[in-house]
């Protein structure tokens, strides 16, 4: 009899599935796949699964294996395939079912991924601030101690000392008893003793007073140093918006269209400013603005020892400053509401001199600058003079000067004049350091310094402490420094030899960025002006004025030849090492202007040797003297 190879198809109880290829039967009577059965009964404790009530025991050896082949000497079956993959569009249903699961489970996935990066980010934060607080709150603690450890030593000092005064006194009752025949010689003795001690005391006293005299100079004061925070506040928010500036390419090409055009000489005015009787020479220059912007003045210093603030919109002088006994060789100035100016101006004889220059009605004769005090700088000759930005008037202003002698000194103008408030000084590695150059950041927190050897110093006005030191120029003296109106860039330059580089560093991180080589039509590097959007950098020399591409330092958009020595008594030549004065700045609109405005820029310059302050400008279709 031939036997069988038939074939019996069985549905498992618990999934439904069918075929099976390890059917087992139950008790119970329910057939079902002996590996889902299986793990069916290790997750519920091996409880049968068909029991309604739920307490029957299964375990498996109970269960009944099935054969699906009616013949033991069968061998092993494939199992048919399920009726919905028998056609092809059952199989793309099926494909494609699949696939919608996969990118359903990405992006749980990814969902997940995001929030677990989200409470890692917040435990990071917390775990910070937790660090925060404990470094805070060990460094009380510290202090804590220190006081502490000061107040037992003073306490254990005066109890020292009045032991001491009990034994002396014990002492002296002593002798007295025992040497009755000796008293007027004792007498005599303890008086001299006594005038001996009254003699050192004024010594002692001046002595103490001058080292807390030095204490308290180390430090700002904590009135000046909350206004300078406050002002902090304001203007960083300032420097953020221009660090943010994006220009379009159309405002570029206008731009530096507006630069190419003072190469070609669209307009110059050669003004001389100094006296004729005087050698020739412009030594410093800064530039200024009314509150309203629409007033733009330049304040320049030299050999004739004046200062001179010169209305570049009206062309006409508006005041000299005099008083200084040597060259003007650094002036800054700033304008208030109340319609004044404030010029501060530094000189060879060592001081630092204010200056009050009214504004409103400058066409009033019997309006005069005023002179509002000077100070004569501890330290050397002033190397910079800057009036702080926290500065609300002419009797409520803050200047720092920066003397030759390596101090950074800050004075406090009020309606009593010039005080000193504080001096920080930097003793570098190998003792004093010569201070030759200064420059204020545009927040008013940050003030660095140039030296001799070629250092750029740091100051942390904040902490009154020095926040870091580079070193370049191959240790010769830094004579100028300019910081970009985003505070990220500072320029420096070095006057001698002839055509030195001009360094750009990065003040974030604390290290030299790029340098700028100014090529032989400069001469002597004698300063250096970023324009209002920090877009742009002119380097000035003895010969020409180069104007190059902030982040691109290479690209020249524009260079201005000087004109010869015009006016005055021609300069001395300069020795080898000896630094060039001179000064560049900004002026006009142009690179800021607002879509529809009239976009006008000017630059205007004066170095040591040249008789006039020439100013190149122009005004974008138009023409006349207004620039």
């Amino acid at each position: 009899m031939a036997q069988s190879n038939a074939t019996q198809t069985f549905t498992c109880a618990l999934t439904g599935l069918s075929p099976l290829t390890d059917p087992v039967v139950t008790p119970s009577g329910y057939v079902a796949s002996r590996k889902l059965l299986l793990t069916k009964l290790s997750e519920n404790g091996g409880v049968d699964p068909f029991d309604i009530a739920g307490t029957r025991r299964l375990d498996e050896s109970a269960l009944v294996e099935l054969n699906t082949i009616a013949t033991a000497s069968a061998g092993a079956v494939v199992p048919p395939r399920p009726p919905k993959a028998t056609s092809l569009p059952s199989l793309l249903g099926m494909l494609q079912h699949e696939f919608d699961a996969v990118l359903l489970e990405l992006y749980d996935s990814r969902k997940a991924l995001e929030e677990t990066r989200r409470e890692l980010s917040s435990a990071l934060y917390q775990n910070d601030a937790a660090v925060r607080v404990v470094a805070r709150v060990v460094r009380e603690r510290d202090e804590a101690r220190g006081r502490l450890e000061e107040f037992m030593a003073t306490d254990t000092a005066a109890s020292a000392a009045a032991g001491a005064g009990r034994r002396s006194e014990a002492a002296s009752a002593s002798a007295a008893a025992l040497s009755v025949a000796e008293p007027q010689k004792r007498v005599r003795e303890e008086e001299a003793t006594a005038v001996e001690e009254e003699s050192d005391a004024p010594s002692k006293k001046a002595k103490t007073d001058e080292e807390d005299k030095e204490d308290t100079l180390a430090k700002i004061p904590a009135a000046e140093l909350s206004a300078m925070s406050s002002t902090w506040k304001k203007l960083s928010k300032g420097r953020k918006s221009i660090a943010k500036l994006k220009r379009s390419s159309e405002e570029t090409a206008n731009n530096e269209a507006l630069l190419s055009k003072l190469a070609e000489g669209a307009k110059e005015k050669k003004v001389n400013l100094g006296k004729s009787s005087a050698k020739a020479g412009v030594l410093c220059m800064t530039s200024l603005k009314s509150k309203d912007g629409t007033v733009e003045y330049t304040v320049t210093g030299g050999h004739d020892k004046t200062a001179i603030v010169y209305n570049v919109t009206s062309g006409k002088i508006l005041a000299t400053l005099g008083g200084a006994g040597g060259d003007v060789t650094s002036v800054h100035g700033t304008t208030f509401e109340d319609g004044s100016m404030l010029v501060v101006t530094g000189s060879a004889d060592g001081f630092a001199r204010a200056y009050a220059v009214p504004l409103v009605g400058e066409d009033d004769d019997d309006e005069e600058p005023t002179l509002l005090g000077e100070a004569e700088s501890s330290g050397g000759a002033p190397a910079n003079v800057t009036v702080h930005p926290s500065s609300s008037g002419v009797d409520d202003a803050r200047i720092l000067v920066a003397s030759t002698e390596g101090t950074v000194e800050l004075w406090k103008l009020s309606a009593e004049g010039l005080k000193l408030s504080t001096r920080l000084e930097s003793k570098g590695e190998e003792g004093g350091i010569k201070l030759s150059s200064g420059c204020m950041h545009p927040d008013g927190l940050i003030y660095i310094s140039g030296t001799s050897d070629g250092q750029l110093i740091v100051w942390d006005l904040k902490t009154q402490a020095v926040a870091g030191t580079l070193k370049g120029h191959d240790g010769n003296p830094i004579d100028f420094i300019a910081i970009s109106e985003n505070g990220y860039h500072v320029a420096t330059s070095s006057s001698n030899p002839a055509n030195s580089p001009v360094h750009l560093w990065d003040l974030r991180k604390l290290k030299l960025a790029a340098t700028i080589d100014p090529g032989d039509g400069v001469g002597h590097v004698t300063s250096l002006a970023f324009d209002p959007t920090a877009t742009y950098l002119a380097y000035a020399g003895d010969e020409s004025i180069g104007v190059c591409v902030a982040k691109d330092w290479d690209r020249v958009v524009c260079t201005l030849t000087l004109p010869k020595n015009v006016g005055g008594k021609k300069g001395k030549k300069k020795s080898v090492g000896e630094s060039y004065g001179g000064g560049v700045v900004w002026g006009g609109k142009g690179l800021s202007a607002k879509e529809g405005e009239e976009g006008k820029v000017w630059l205007a310059t004066g170095c040591d040797g040249q008789g006039p302050f020439d100013s190149g400008g122009l005004s974008e279709g138009e023409e006349g003297d207004d620039n």
